[in-house]
């Protein structure tokens, strides 16, 4: 008491501001932790996400490029390491299988083998727990599939091979393997055996991959053109060794495959975290300009008594200081908790080491700068401006006299509630109330606005991403897509596959991978593009619809016709309809004409040819690589079930499968890769409608102080306690339905904005534009709810008031 007491003047009517109204400084220092919350935990989570993914990634000495090929022998691994520009190479045997889950369901998955564990170099595989190497028979399961499969380590899991037959592997370790991408994106468990195993998986003891790093002095920074040179060198070397090639996998230097996904999460988060914080600044101003209209008096006697303006500019700034001092010291350790969860949580989606929490000293200035100087600057303004009353002007303040309006929109709001005979007292005077103040009124609605307009925008995102999967996926009009491990007769193919009850259509296509040439000069090789799909279904095909935005389809009568799709032309933009497209299949050049171009959407590089002429043209006439099946049932478990027996079907009658896809399971597993974003940028949204309801709250307990004297005459006319408390709740609900109409008008634009910049940093496209009216509609419900909760506290702080107190109010 003592040491308050010698405290000059100033600084104890500073402390009795703080601590006289707690609910005030309640609602300010949760204002402005929200928004340097916001900016500390994206900040401290991309610090954490750059140092952890990096880290991870590198420890694994990853491949700068992988080569996936028909099985070749280790002498063609020896011949690319002695390659010029390659540092390293090794080779590896992939066998895709299906295997049982401990709930019963089969899946993909892919069983790898590594030829010496020992002496790994290129995408170190790294032991977890339990035994190393794998024994024969034995399986080491990637960490990221321990979930996925429901099992753990000393069990077993059971495969079934591409000839049908089952085998037990008994699970011995858990490794982390850096360089593959988690389970819950690719959609399939990953195991690791040795050489051995194979025989026992009906696999011939050959390899099917081989990575390779690259020399230093070949690398020109973040470019992958280098690499990719390199990569076709070492692609043309397998070809010589009568090896097919399907496809060419180049990495980006020092850089996670999916550090760009999450560079554009971050950078997401990080706009909405700087939202946070503007709202709150935005918030503060309000309550800073608030105080000094309600201490205008006190201004003017601190004046009277001698007090210069920069004196009293300095007493409230060091006010706001305090403010954003308490802010900090609530918002910098929930910031650093909650990145470490984030981190923590993206770690384990994503597949990498998390190094756990970090306060860096370069977070705590940066939440130090928004909690306090960016508050500060804000409020230079507003106190300057209010402090600049002289004391004839502040003594002769009358409160409430002083905010009558007397402009075109108040004389305009006044004509239009005198026509107005349906609605009582109360709520006239709650419109009346809800412009009085229209500064103020302003900065309310710009917090609660901003937050509905992200909140819509989010659920437009939402949407949009929806429906440009339901758009790819609309290409694909079978359910379930069989692939072989080497070609079959077509006729045979669909004969079997009609047979299985539950089938309704089976269409049997061509397909294998090639590289599209300038043209046939030898020299043109090695500046082949990237690898390309070919797609060879029948010109009358009615299991996929592509969308052809320029020339034409394929016609039944076509001969060395090519149709492209618009990510193919990302890699060979010289391909128009009409031109001439030289593709390298194995060792055969095939020339085409282009007749079309289609427009791709998730499915990556692909051409079409005529079925017809092109199995005839790679020597497989006659014969298919691939069947697309349509299934009776629309059932999405019916037609999960009809894809198991489809394969223990084609496996009893010799048929080797490489893989048994669902439409409806890709459909899924990629929603919920894009709820992981959604679920962030919600979370963000949620920050702002929390901003945006304290800034309201703020805003109504103001305005209670305000019309103190304005409640006491109403309480002296005999007005009771429910109709004082219903002024304000209909104020707030006023304010929180114009937020919402201001916020549909913004949402509009705002959600196009975004999904387009979304599709581009997630899908390298832009996405099909869907504006949500479902999000419109729950903001609303949340916006009426919100001003609700907003005006509970102060309305019953009004009804409360007796007429005695007011009347004591100064």
């Amino acid at each position: 008491m003592l040491k308050y007491r010698l405290l000059s003047p100033r600084w104890r009517k500073v402390l009795a501001d703080l601590w006289g109204n707690k609910l005030r400084t309640l609602l300010v220092v949760l204002s402005i932790s929200v928004g340097v919350f916001a900016v500390g935990m994206v900040y401290s989570s991309y610090l954490m996400f750059d140092r952890d993914l990096t880290l991870s990634w590198k420890s694994a000495a990853p491949a700068s490029a992988s080569l996936y090929a028909d099985p070749f022998d280790q002498e063609l691994v020896d011949s690319i390491r002695s390659l010029r520009g390659v540092k390293e190479a090794e080779g590896r045997r992939n066998v895709d299988l299906r295997v049982r889950t401990a709930a019963g369901e089969w899946r993909q998955m892919y069983l790898t083998a590594i030829p010496d564990y020992s002496e790994q170099k290129v995408n170190i595989i790294k032991r977890q727990t339990g035994a190393w190497p794998p024994g024969d028979g034995d399986v080491l399961l990637e960490r990221s599939s321990l979930a996925e499969l429901g099992v753990a380590q000393g069990g077993s899991i059971q495969v079934e091979t591409a000839d049908g037959h089952k085998r037990s592997l008994k699970i011995t370790g858990v490794v982390y393997d850096p360089s593959q991408l988690p389970s819950l994106f690719s959609g399939r468990s990953y195991g690791y055996i040795n050489m051995d195993t194979l025989e026992k998986l009906d696999v011939e003891r050959q390899l099917d991959q081989v990575n390779f790093v690259v020399e230093p002095w070949v690398l020109s920074g973040k470019e992958t053109a280098p690499i990719e040179a390199v990569g076709r060198r070492a692609w043309s070397k397998l070809e010589q060794g009568n090896t097919t090639v399907f496809w060419l996998q180049v990495n980006k230097p020092g850089e996670h495959p999916l550090q760009s996904v999450i560079n554009a999460l971050v950078m997401l988060l990080t706009v909405l975290g700087v939202l946070s914080l503007l709202l709150g600044t935005f918030l503060l101003v309000n309550t800073v300009s608030a105080i000094l209209t309600q201490q205008v008096r006190q201004i003017g006697i601190m004046k009277a008594i001698g007090a210069r303006r920069d004196q009293i500019l300095r007493m409230y700034l060091f006010l706001v200081g305090v403010y954003g001092i308490l802010a900090l010291i609530v918002a910098a350790p929930l910031g650093a908790l909650a990145a470490s969860a984030v981190t923590g949580f993206m770690a384990q989606v994503f597949n990498f080491n998390s190094g756990g929490l970090e306060l860096s000293p370069k977070v705590l200035l940066l939440e130090a700068t928004a909690a306090i100087v960016v508050p500060v600057l804000a409020a230079i303004w507003p106190i300057w401006h209010n402090t600049g009353v002289t004391v004839r002007e502040a003594v002769s303040d009358h409160g409430i006299g002083s905010v009558i309006g007397k402009g075109r929109l108040d004389k305009w709001i006044d004509k239009l509630l005198e026509r107005i005979n349906l609605l009582s007292r109360p709520v006239l005077l709650s419109l009346r109330n809800t412009f009085r103040r229209k500064w103020r009124l302003a900065l309310t609605l710009l917090t609660l606005t901003v937050a509905g307009t992200v909140f819509m925008a989010v659920f437009s995102i939402r949407s949009s991403l929806y429906s440009t999967l339901d758009d790819a996926l609309d290409y694909f009009r079978y359910d379930i897509s069989v692939g072989f491990t080497q070609n079959y007769r077509a006729t045979r193919i669909e004969h079997e596959i009609l047979k299985i009850p539950g089938v309704r259509a089976a269409e049997s296509w061509g397909f294998t991978s090639g590289r599209i040439l300038r043209n046939e000069r030898k020299e043109s090789e090695d500046e082949a593009s990237k690898n390309v799909f070919i797609l060879a279904p029948p010109a009358s095909t009615k299991m996929i619809q592509p969308k052809i935005i320029e020339g034409r389809w394929l016609l039944a009568e076509d001969e060395s016709a090519l149709v492209v799709n618009t990510e193919t032309l990302k890699d060979n933009p010289q391909l128009t309809v009409g031109s001439t497209a030289v593709i390298k299949i194995g060792n055969r050049k095939l020339r085409f004409t282009v007749v079309g171009i289609a427009k791709s959407t998730l499915t990556g590089p692909i051409v079409y040819a005529p079925y017809p002429w092109f199995t005839g043209a790679i020597q497989e006439a006659g014969g298919a690589r691939s069947v697309q099946i349509v299934a009776q049932s629309t059932n999405p478990r019916e037609q999960i079930d009809l894809g198991r027996k489809i394969e223990e079907h084609l496996k009893k009658n010799n048929l080797r499968i490489q893989n048994v896809d669902i439409t409806w399971e890709q459909k899924q597993r990629i929603r919920s890769q894009f709820d992981i974003l959604i679920v962030f940028l919600l979370i963000m949204a949620v920050l702002l409608a929390f901003v945006g309801g304290l800034g309201l709250m703020g805003t109504m307990g103001i305005n209670v102080l305000e019309r103190t004297r304005e409640i006491g005459i109403m309480r002296a006319i005999g007005a009771s306690s429910m109709a004082i408390a219903k002024v304000f709740v209909v104020e707030a609900l006023c304010i929180g339905v114009l937020s919402w109409l201001l916020g549909v008008m913004l949402a509009l634009p705002v959600a196009a904005l975004l999904s387009y910049q979304v599709g581009v940093m997630f899908l390298q496209s832009p996405l099909e534009f869907s504006f949500s009216f479902l999000g419109v509609g729950i903001w609303l419900v949340l916006s009426a709810l919100l001003a609700v909760a907003a005006s509970l506290l102060p309305a019953r702080k009004a009804a409360k008031l007796s007429v005695r107190e007011v009347l004591g109010y100064e």
